[in-house]
């Protein structure tokens, strides 16, 4: 279907003036009716002559997969296969749930040239999205009309957490492994090699049969062991469903601190699995070590999704206890924002602690510790105060009794989960604590 151009819309304003200018009143009907004829004509032959979908070619490339929150780059590339110059109006459909700029354009196109645009996409969610086709609109030569058409492109794209970030705390975790193995502090139970002795060092790790040989105090250096397994709790349920100020859910920092832990384990030649619970076990993923290990786990990361119902702990611990019999590692990432559900949860933590090292991460909110500390203006103030005060003593109570039944419990602000699981897992690490 034909569209009128802008042109189109002044010469029907300019046949109306002509039309009075030269008729009058009394003629000005039929002249007009003369003129807009005219154009309708020139119109209606414009249409006909204009571009259609077989002019335009087009391809799109972005990085795959996404990464959720974070700028992206999408390249359109689009070539004239037409004979003349091409005028267009082109509209890309990136997927309602990526925030997008740039990616309508207006263009002219030599005959055979190709243009390529580029425009970002910021993911707000992460999962399974979709790209729609290419819309155009080709002025014909007179540019009085405009065909629309569209160049299939569509095409499903994942959204992932954004790696590039958790670069970040993984170089962090990287210079705090460094200093402690400067300090002589980085133990573990695998003989790595001798070295030789340095001011700070345990004088009870000095080899004394090597110094002999050397002449100079030499001391062994041990390593962590490796093919350890770490186990990754995820909860999906209501505890970790607030939204934050950054746009982005609890549960979503909690993704990016389960990925990191993920890639630290697997520099490190550790396994790592993973199981999703809401009210029910959602997925469940086996201790795997490296690439193989870490795509099928960020496979089933980027599908968590928070749901408003209460987490079963109970059943995710009895599906972690039927499958790994020998000590491991436990990271729960959840939140101890409810009283009632800590009952439950300390009930089902106390059997599991017996066996492996279990760790707790709770995703603390700011904005409540900010309230806790502020100085109140006025009664309502004062209210919000108070409110936030109970919520953290309530949080600070349900951690001693964790605590109490030999759970490790950490409470970290929701965008510094992932330091604050790289450096628990150094720690263990390095403790020789598995």
């Amino acid at each position: 279907m034909p569209f009128p151009t802008e042109r189109t819309a002044l010469l029907l304003a300019l046949a109306a003036f002509i039309a009075l200018l030269v008729a009058g009143m009394t003629g000005f009907p039929r002249v007009l009716a003369l003129l807009d004829g005219a154009v309708l004509l020139l119109f209606g032959v414009d249409a006909l002559l204009a571009p259609g979908p077989g002019t335009l070619a087009a391809a799109r490339r972005f990085p795959e997969p996404l990464s959720a929150f974070s700028p992206n780059p999408v390249t359109l590339t689009v070539s004239s296969r037409a004979g003349r110059p091409l005028r267009l109006d082109l509209a890309d459909a990136p997927p309602a749930e990526l925030d997008s700029s740039g990616h309508r354009r207006r263009l002219r196109l030599a005959p055979g040239e190709a243009v390529s645009i580029r425009y970002e996409v910021i993911p707000r969610c992460r999962g399974e999205v979709a790209f729609g086709d290419l819309y155009a609109r080709a002025r014909g030569p007179l540019g009085l009309a405009s065909r629309q058409f569209r160049v299939p492109l569509s095409r499903a794209a994942r959204v992932y957490p954004d790696l590039r970030s958790l670069a970040v705390a993984l170089l962090a975790g990287r210079a705090e492994e460094g200093r402690a193995r400067t300090r002589g502090l980085y133990e573990g139970r695998e003989f790595a090699g001798l070295r030789p002795y340095l001011p700070g060092d345990d004088p009870r790790g000095i080899d004394w049969k090597a110094t002999a040989r050397r002449g100079t105090p030499v001391v062994r250096e041990w390593q962590p062991e490796r093919n350890q397994v770490v186990w990754l709790l995820l909860d999906c349920g209501r505890q970790l469903s607030a939204s934050l100020r950054d746009g982005r859910s609890k549960l979503d920092h909690a993704v990016d601190a389960a990925l990191a832990l993920a890639r630290a384990a697997a520099m490190r030649g550790d396994r790592t699995g993973a199981i999703l619970f809401g009210a029910e076990v959602e997925c469940v993923v086996p201790p795997a070590a490296g690439r193989a290990g870490l795509s099928a786990l960020a496979e089933a990361l980027h599908r968590a999704r928070p749901r408003a119902e209460e987490a079963d702990y109970g059943a995710a611990f009895e599906v972690l206890s039927a499958r790994q019999r020998r000590r491991a590692l436990v990271v729960l990432l959840t939140d101890l924002s409810d009283p009632d559900s800590g009952v439950a949860l300390r009930t089902s933590a106390a059997f599991l602690a017996r066996r492996h090292l279990l760790f707790l991460l709770a995703a603390a909110d700011s904005e409540i510790s900010e309230a806790a500390s502020a100085r109140p203006n006025n009664p309502q103030e004062a209210f919000e105060r108070v409110a936030a005060e109970r919520i953290l003593a309530d949080r600070d109570l349900q951690a001693a009794a964790l605590r109490s039944v030999g759970v490790r419990v950490e409470s970290a602000p929701a965008r510094s989960l992932g330091a604050a699981v790289l450096r628990r897992y150094l720690e263990v690490k390095r403790r020789g604590e598995l």
